[in-house]
């Protein structure tokens, strides 16, 4: 999916994303998520204002004492429409910051539990063991769904609910994690998720530093068999005096 530029600056500004990490994908949640949010809010609001209408409309022969609180029940009624307006725009707005972001390294999800305070959680795409999409009733009607990543051991799951095209964003994440696999594999660290399926860029694995890591894999294997290491076995070899 195609990022808009002033976006990708805003994020790489804002979440710990290196310079030459490449942004693939940014989802946020369905607009049915914000309608559902304004929906009670609206509905609380009718009910208070009908409440107020009906205690000012007294009865015949109690008109004059029931005016005289009229104002009152009005102001009171106004200012409850007011704080219940105002308790569905927070909930609305802390919503709309919350983003799932996917790059060639990494997965960060943006939650913003309260006003002053914003929680970002990072997951590198090497510990991503599955990605699953849950939907429900309504979700299914309108095509938004749960994405879930899976992580291995004890470390806590990802979910990310009412994603727009929520099949969309999974096969992002499992492209991302098996390109990033696979250039931890090869000793490269690709991005191959383009609309022409070309690299944008690599970044190259230092060869000597992974021939150490490749040599010390080696050496743990021929430890696990109770064998000496290759290294060791050439020597002893060299050290054996020719009969």
């Amino acid at each position: 999916m195609a990022i808009d530029p002033k976006l990708n600056a805003q994020l790489h500004k804002r979440l710990p994303i290196g310079d030459d990490e490449e942004i693939l994908g940014v989802f946020r949640h369905h607009w049915f998520v914000y309608v559902s949010i304004w929906f009670i809010g609206f509905f609380a609001v009718i009910a208070i204002m009908a409440s107020a209408v009906a205690f000012t409309t007294p009865a015949s022969d109690a008109q004059g004492a029931a005016n005289q609180y009229d104002s009152i029940i009005l102001g009171v009624a106004i200012v409850l429409s007011a704080l219940a307006a105002v308790a569905t725009t927070i909930p609305a707005w802390l919503k709309s910051q919350e983003q799932l972001v996917v790059t060639d390294e990494a997965v960060l999800q943006v939650l913003q539990p309260s006003l002053f305070g914003s929680k970002i959680s990072q997951l590198s795409l090497q510990h991503v063991a599955d990605v699953s999409v849950r939907k429900d009733f309504f979700g299914s009607i309108l095509g938004f769904g749960a994405v879930t990543i899976e992580t291995p051991g004890e470390q806590a799951n990802y979910t990310f609910s009412a994603i727009p095209s929520p099949d969309a964003a999974a096969k992002v994440l499992i492209e991302a994690h098996e390109n990033f696999i696979a250039a931890l594999e090869s000793g490269r660290l690709p991005t191959s998720i383009r609309k022409d399926g070309q690299d944008s860029h690599s970044v190259t694995v230092d060869a000597v530093e992974y021939q150490k890591f490749l040599d010390f894999q080696q050496y743990q294997a021929s430890m696990a068999r109770n064998e000496p290491p290759a290294a060791t076995k050439q020597a002893d070899t060299n050290d054996t005096p020719n009969t």
